[in-house]
C-alpha cells in the first residue's frame, strides 16, 4: 500500500496551499509521471487506475459549471439533459471548436460537467490558450475523425431553448444532410462488401446529426429522405429509417439509451444488403421465388456483420429481426408477439412506411397517406401500440400527401399539425369545380381564422400531375403575402364524376409489392 499512500501524500500535502492554476498543473504534472511509470510495471497499472479514480475523486477534478464559463480547451464530462436534446453525438469531449461552443450556449443545455484532468485549461483560470492541444489520456480516445467526402453540414441550431426550427429552414439543412449521408451509408456498405468489420460506434455522428434534425422538426428530414430514386434506395432508406425510428422513440417515450440504440439499429438494419448478390439486389422488377428465398437471408448476414464489428444487442436484434411480424409469420425466426424486442418492432413499422412510400426499381411511391392507412389494415403485421405512436410521429396525413379540402380544392401536405393530426398546413394548388391549376397558397388548417378543412385524401394516381412532390419541397408561401402562380405540374386533367373519397380500394388493388417483399 506504501506504492498508492506515497504519491496521495505528494498530491494532497503540499498542493492545498496552492492556487487553483498551479494545483492543476501539478496535478497533470503527478498523474503525467504515474502513467510513465505504471505503463513498465504490470502490477502498478492497476494501482495506477486505482490512484487516478482516487485523485479525481479526493480533488473534485470534475467540476460542474455554468455553460456561461464555458470556453476552449475545457474537457466536457457530461452535457446536462440528454443525449437526444443537444446535438452532440457524444458526451464526453475536449471542445476545441468555436462553433461547438456556440452550439452548446444556443441548444438549451444549462449546465455542464467539466474534467479537469483531460482539460487543456482550469475553470478558475482567466485566461485559456488559443489553441489546446489534444489531451493525450489513453482514457477518453477520440473517434475517427471524418473524411472531407464524409463531413457532415453545419448544423443550423435555433436560438430557441427547444431547439425548434422553421419547416422552410430545417428542410435546406436536411437536403444537405441526406446527401453527406448518403456518401457515408455507401462507405459502409462498400466496405462490408469487401468483408471489413463495420464499427457501428462510427455512425455515432451521422446519428447524432439525424437526431438533432428530428428534435427541432420531426418531419423534414423524414419528407426529404423518402425522395429517393430507385439507385439511391438501399443508402438513404437507411437514412430514412434512422430518423422514423427516432422520431418514434421520442413519441414512445424511450430513455436515452434506448433512443441511442434505435437510431443505430435504424440506420444499420438492412447491412446485410451488402452480402446479397448486385443483380438480385438491383434487379429492375418483381423478385422470383427463389430469389426472394436469397434476399430472406439479410438480416442473418447483417447481424453477422454487426456482430463482428462489436456491435451492442439492441443494435443486432433491430437487424436480425424487423422482417418479424406479430402474428408469427415473419423471418427469418418466426417470432410472434412479446417475442419480438421493442425495437425490432419499431424497426418493422419503419421499414415498411418508407419502403413503401419510395420509388423501387419495381414499383411506384405509395402515397403517404395512403400506406398509412393501407398499413393499418395489415392484421397480424405490427404491433398495434406501436404503431399508434408511429401514426402520432409521422401524421394522418404525413408529409406530401395529397388531399381534398371542403372547398373544393386539392392541396398536398407541408406541415403536420402541431395540435391536431387533422389540422396540417397545406399548399392549395388545383381546383376541382373548374378542373384548372389556381395559384398555390399555404394554408394553416389549424388557425381559427381558417374556414376550410380536409375532407379526405386523393390518389394521385387518378391523375396525370407532374412534380407533385415539388409543392411541398419549394418554399413555402405566406398566408399574408401573394398567392404565387402554379406550377406546370398538371398534363391532363381527368373528367371523371364521383371521386372516391377513400383510396383504399386503388391501394389494395396493388399487387406490384406483397407485404411479405416490403423492406
Amino acid at each position: 500500500m506504501s506504492g498508492v499512500s506515497g504519491p496521495h501524500f505528494i498530491v494532497d500535502a503540499p498542493v492545498r496551499g496552492c492556487t487553483p492554476e498551479s494545483q492543476f498543473r501539478r496535478f497533470r504534472l503527478i498523474q503525467e509521471s504515474w502513467r510513465d511509470l505504471t505503463s513498465a510495471l504490470p502490477l502498478g497499472a492497476s494501482l495506477g487506475a486505482r490512484l487516478t479514480t482516487q485523485l479525481r475523486k479526493e480533488n473534485k477534478l470534475v467540476k460542474r459549471i455554468p455553460v456561461s464559463e464555458l470556453r476552449l480547451g475545457m474537457y466536457i464530462h457530461k452535457l446536462a439533459g440528454s443525449w437526444f436534446r443537444h446535438p452532440f453525438w457524444r458526451g464526453s469531449f475536449l471542445l476545441t471548436e468555436p462553433q461547438d461552443l456556440s452550439a452548446i450556449r444556443e441548444c438549451g443545455v444549462g449546465e455542464v460537467w467539466v474534467d479537469l484532468a483531460k482539460s487543456q485549461v482550469d475553470p478558475e483560470s482567466p485566461e485559456s490558450p488559443e489553441s489546446p492541444e489534444s489531451p493525450e489520456s489513453p482514457e477518453s480516445p477520440e473517434p475517427r475523425e471524418l473524411s472531407e467526402e464524409q463531413s457532415l453540414p453545419s448544423s443550423p441550431l435555433s436560438k430557441k431553448s427547444d431547439g425548434a426550427t422553421s419547416m422552410e429552414s430545417e428542410m435546406c439543412y436536411a437536403r444537405k444532410l441526406c446527401l453527406a449521408a448518403k456518401s457515408q451509408v455507401m462507405d459502409m456498405f462498400q466496405e462490408a462488401r469487401l468483408g471489413k468489420a463495420v464499427d457501428p460506434s462510427t455512425t455515432l455522428p451521422l446519428v447524432g446529426e439525424i437526431a438533432a434534425s428530428v428534435l427541432r422538426q420531426p418531419h423534414a428530414l423524414i419528407s426529404v429522405a423518402r425522395i429517393k430514386t430507385h439507385d439511391d434506395y438501399t443508402y438513404l432508406h437507411s437514412v430514412a429509417v434512422c430518423a422514423l425510428m427516432l422520431s418514434l422513440a421520442r413519441h414512445l417515450d424511450l430513455d436515452e439509451e434506448q433512443t441511442r440504440l434505435a437510431g443505430i439499429g435504424g440506420l444499420m438494419h438492412d447491412l446485410g444488403k451488402a452480402a446479397m448478390p448486385l443483380e438480385v439486389l438491383n434487379k429492375p422488377g418483381k423478385l422470383t421465388d427463389a430469389e426472394f428465398a436469397i434476399m430472406k437471408r439479410h438480416p442473418v448476414e447483417g447481424a453477422k456483420m454487426l456482430r463482428a464489428g462489436g456491435a451492442e444487442p439492441g443494435v443486432v436484434d433491430i437487424a436480425l429481426h424487423h422482417h418479424e411480424k406479430i402474428d408469427g409469420t415473419g423471418y427469418p425466426d418466426r417470432l410472434a408477439g412479446d417475442a419480438i424486442s421493442l425495437l425490432a418492432r419499431m424497426g418493422a413499422i419503419c421499414d415498411v412506411y418508407d419502403a413503401v412510400t419510395s420509388e423501387r426499381a419495381y414499383k411506384k411511391p405509395w402515397d403517404p397517406s395512403a400506406a398509412m392507412r393501407q398499413m393499418a389494415k395489415w392484421e397480424g403485421h405490427f404491433d398495434k401500440r406501436i404503431f399508434h405512436a408511429f401514426v402520432k410521429a409521422v401524421g394522418i396525413y404525413p408529409v406530401g400527401s395529397l388531399v381534398r379540402l371542403s372547398s373544393q380544392r386539392l392541396a398536398v401536405v407541408v406541415e403536420p399539425g402541431m395540435e391536431s393530426l387533422l389540422t396540417p398546413k397545406v399548399r392549395v394548388f388545383f381546383s376541382l369545380r373548374s378542373r384548372e391549376p389556381i395559384p398555390m397558397q399555404t394554408i394553416d388548417l389549424a388557425a381559427t381564422s381558417c374556414k376550410d378543412s380536409i375532407t379526405g385524401p386523393e390518389d394521385p394516381t387518378l391523375w396525370n400531375f407532374k412534380n407533385l412532390d415539388d409543392l411541398w419541397m419549394e418554399s413555402p408561401p405566406q398566408n399574408d403575402g401573394p398567392v404565387r402562380e402554379p406550377l406546370n405540374i398538371v398534363e391532363r386533367c381527368p373528367s371523371r364524376e364521383g371521386w372516391p373519397s377513400s383510396i383504399l380500394q386503388k391501394v389494395a388493388g396493388d399487387t406490384s409489392v406483397e407485404p411479405t417483399q416490403l423492406g
